[in-house]
């Protein structure tokens, strides 16, 4: 909450909202459901410097919970002596609120369950922070451990993105372990999972706005997890062929999100790809005008396509040192055979421009 969303500068008092909404959606849901906790794996707040207005308006939302809600700080609202955590504004939430900010087990009330928390105390970190939790024998309460860092999996972490050993819920004896830190959705093996943002933050970002109903049968029982949709806002990527008609393109574009732009609701990425003319932009810029038009909230133009002239130029400057270049270059160049015209016109031009793209992108 209190997502700066800078990347989308225009609309980003719209974006901040939409979170605000998504998170009355987690608690209604939540409700709903009749869940025994709701469990908040840190980052709650997008720092520790958001506005009061924002801590009071959070708090809000989580009052309406009617199960009790843990909160564990996470790398972005990490519990430093200037935590959001620390303020009168949010210590004047209600009883059921909890903070998972000790390392002594948590009873959820009503339960034969105990969270295991690992609270955040800084912004990045080499440690594992589930590596305090120590296995118990003697224990026979469901154990949910709560932790916020990366798995442990290759490629998909780095060394001070606090890395959460893959072996943690064998190690310590954990009926599910609950992790923030991803955006998106994210389950391993049987019972460990991200339940990823509950609204989406940037384009691209695949498995948020949701939440994970996490039902604990008995001890020792496989966890089960139901995904239940939160988020408000449509973050889509459309891409748009430049090297063939432009306004072909542009015309299949608004035709195919016509009918599912959600007015207010949706941001569009148009990625284009391709060798463009010199009239590909006033196309995408109707394009862009058209799609806000419809109630597009936001349109951007991620423009991946490469300037004609600048194909000419470079396949002028190979051929010059390649005799094969030059030649087939000649070859597409020339006239069509009697009779064949057309479909030999369209075949060398279409291998003209595949030419084009593999000697740009070997020159690149």
């Amino acid at each position: 909450m209190g997502l700066r969303a800078r990347h989308v500068a225009q609309v980003a008092s719209s974006v901040r909202d939409a979170r605000l909404e998504a998170a009355r959606n987690v608690i209604e849901a939540a409700n709903r459901h009749q869940v025994d906790a709701v469990v908040l794996a840190g980052d709650i707040f997008e720092d520790n410097l958001v506005e009061d207005r924002l801590v009071h308006q959070v708090v809000s939302v989580l009052e309406g919970s009617r199960a009790p809600v843990f909160v564990l700080p996470g790398n972005h609202d990490a519990l430093t002596p200037d935590a959001v955590y620390h303020r009168a504004s949010w210590k004047q939430r209600p009883a059921r609120v909890f903070m998972l900010d000790g390392d002594a087990p948590v009873p959820i009330p009503g339960t034969s369950a105990v969270l295991l928390a690992a609270p955040l105390r800084q912004k990045k970190g080499m440690k594992d922070p589930t590596a305090q939790w120590r296995a118990r024998a003697d224990v026979d309460a469901l154990r949910v451990g709560v932790a916020h860092g990366s798995l442990r999996i290759e490629g998909r972490h780095a060394a001070d993105d606090f890395p959460i050993a893959l072996d943690a819920v064998s190690r310590v004896g954990l009926d599910y372990l609950a992790l923030g830190h991803w955006h998106g959705q994210y389950v391993h093996g049987e019972r460990t999972a991200y339940a990823g943002a509950h609204e989406a933050t940037k384009f691209g970002e695949d498995g948020s706005g949701q939440a994970l109903l996490v039902e604990l049968a008995s001890r020792g029982a496989p966890p089960r997890l139901t995904p239940v949709s939160t988020g408000v806002l449509q973050w889509r990527t459309v891409e748009l062929d430049l090297g063939q008609d432009a306004e072909r393109e542009a015309e299949r574009v608004l035709g195919l999100v016509r009918d599912t732009v959600q007015p207010g609701r949706t941001l569009l990425r148009l990625r284009t790809t391709g060798t463009s003319s010199e009239a590909a932009t006033p196309v995408l810029e109707r394009l862009e005008e058209g799609l806000l038009g419809r109630g597009a909230l936001h349109v951007v133009l991620d423009r991946h396509d490469i300037a004609r002239a600048e194909v000419e130029g470079v396949l002028a400057e190979v051929a010059a040192s390649s005799p094969l270049v030059a030649s087939l270059l000649k070859e597409l160049s020339g006239p069509s055979p009697p009779g064949l015209a057309d479909a030999s016109e369209a075949g060398r031009l279409a291998a003209r421009r595949l030419l084009s793209e593999l000697v740009l992108e070997a020159w690149r």
